[in-house]
């Protein structure tokens, strides 16, 4: 009898020392979402900068030193873009740890260029749906495979929403959450810039950041991506002040 419950304890120990590993294994530093604005305000020419510029940024070496600082050295990530119709996905939920992954990950958003701007494959609207692009960022968190106590949505665009209901409903309902909401605003227009500040972005150390010219792009983007995933890195310039 006492064999029988030594091996039935070692067993039930077993089970939790694999229940662990595997819940460890499917943790994140941080869940970070990007939203890429795709309205007919933004030019064919905007949107392969938005998507080139992230490509490129994921493979800075800065953001992978970031990654690999973390607790777990991974993150999960995803990339969808918006309008006011369809949200495809130019990256489903993926982890990224590695120069590989991120290598991998870049060419995926690389890859996925021609059917974006290919508009008989999929609608995604002409207008600017800023609450509809924050609830589906929302819809996507809950459907993340990886568990983290850091969850971030990045909002890309160049003006105010236009369908109706402004953001701030669906910006509440993140924060609620404890999201950390962040911009960056193609063209760097100060009133679209301070939009985003009173009805965008919000939570934990959030910002929101210029991208007025197409060389600086890629920096705006692994700057951003490195005060998301590393806040203990400080940049050498403040967001805020680009």
């Amino acid at each position: 009898m006492m064999r029988c419950l030594r091996l039935t304890y070692l067993a039930l120990c077993g089970a939790l020392i694999s229940f662990n590993a595997a819940a460890e294994e499917l943790s994140t530093d941080a869940n970070i979402i990007t939203g890429l604005d795709v309205s007919s305000s933004i030019n064919a020419q905007e949107t392969m900068l938005q998507i080139e510029g992230m490509a490129a940024a994921i493979r800075s070496p800065a953001i992978l030193a970031a990654i690999q600082h973390g607790r777990h050295g991974r993150i999960g990530f995803s990339v969808f873009v918006w309008a006011d119709g369809d949200y495809p996905e130019l990256v489903s939920w993926r982890l990224i740890g590695t120069a590989e992954d991120a290598e991998a990950t870049s060419q995926e958003i690389s890859a996925r260029l021609q059917s974006l701007v290919d508009s008989s494959s999929r609608s995604v609207g002409t207008l600017t749906n800023l609450s509809g692009a924050i609830d589906h960022a929302s819809d996507m968190l809950r459907e993340a495979p990886f568990a983290s106590n850091r969850a971030v949505v990045n909002i890309i665009g160049n003006g105010e929403d236009n369908v109706g209901e402004d953001p701030q409903r669906a910006r509440a309902d993140l924060l609620a959450q404890g999201v950390t909401i962040n911009g960056v605003v193609v063209g760097g227009d100060m009133a679209v810039l301070n939009y985003y500040r009173q009805q965008v972005i919000g939570g934990r150390a959030a910002f929101v950041l210029p991208a007025d010219k197409a060389e600086t792009l890629v920096q705006v983007f692994a700057l951003k991506f490195v005060s998301e995933i590393a806040m203990h890195i400080q940049p050498a310039v403040r967001p805020d002040r680009l």
